[in-house]
């Protein structure tokens, strides 16, 4: 499986176009069973359904089966204290990513895993949607084997430290509200993996039991001065291999292994502080 995240496609950005090209590339060589895409799809689907069909038209150049869940830049963000309404998700920009792209949360099973991917926006949004999402996915943690192993797919990370979270922007981290009923709903067998993407780093915790990747952009990073070293600020894509019983390694391919990407700071280039 190769994990993709933030590619921020649109016609208005051909240095992302760009990355993309190299993607797929990668991808061609690689030749994995699928690829999963992150969110940040597109740079601007939340106000312009014409990005959403333009990142559509670019998944469906993968040589390969792909899924992706949505990000705050396809869909709008979740509603933040203070945030204007004209960035944060609400029914109609999510019925545009299930019209355009496709479903927004999903289950696949891959030997003994269960991957359940959840679409983190809607998080503490108050739609229907979001409680029919969380009725699904409390569905999906009860039917759970003790054989199987669980990976969280969201587009947004799931945990760090307290010491982390507690200086962290509020956008960077799924909603406090939202984190602790995850948590509840977890707590008596903790997903073995969550995979997320959001902050353009590429990082792995392990906590409480439970390893976070988080995985890298394929458009830019943001500059020091307008977001904190966490990680590795490079581009490229997650390489993972999922086996019966077995926690996957990641393989982390950047800069000419994908094909020539180039990552740049984005500087003024349309870089929304941590709103990336």
């Amino acid at each position: 499986m190769i994990l993709v995240s933030d590619t921020h496609l649109s016609r208005a950005a051909p240095e992302a176009e760009a990355n993309w090209d190299a993607v797929l590339r990668y991808v061609g060589l690689a030749a994995p069973d699928l690829v999963i895409h992150l969110g940040d799809l597109t740079l601007d689907g939340a106000h312009s359904p014409a990005d959403l069909r333009y990142g559509r038209r670019q998944l469906d150049r993968l040589p390969v089966a792909w899924h992706a869940v949505p990000g705050n830049h396809d869909v709008g963000d979740n509603p933040l204290p203070g945030g204007p309404a004209e960035s944060t998700v609400d029914a109609g920009r999510r019925q545009q990513w299930l019209d355009i792209v496709g479903a927004d949360h999903w289950s696949l099973t891959m030997n003994d895993w269960t991957l359940l991917a959840v679409n983190a926006q809607l998080l503490g949004s108050g739609l229907a949607a979001e409680a029919s999402q969380w009725s699904w996915l409390e569905g999906q943690l009860g039917g759970r084997s003790s054989q199987q192993l669980t990976a969280l797919i969201s587009h947004k990370p799931v945990a760090a430290t307290g010491a982390e979270i507690a200086v962290s922007p509020p956008s960077r981290f799924l909603p406090q509200q939202a984190r602790d009923r995850l948590g509840g709903l977890l707590k008596d067998k903790p997903p073995a993996l969550v995979m997320s993407g959001h902050v353009h780093q590429h990082r792995l915790l392990h906590l409480d039991g439970t390893d976070h990747l988080w995985v890298p952009t394929t458009w830019a990073v943001l500059p020091d001065e307008m977001q904190p070293l966490v990680g590795a600020k490079r581009c490229g894509v997650v390489s993972l291999e999922f086996a019966s019983g077995t926690s996957p390694r990641p393989d982390y391919p950047v800069g000419s292994a994908t094909g020539g990407a180039v990552c740049p700071a984005t500087g003024g280039a349309k870089a929304q502080s941590e709103s990336a």
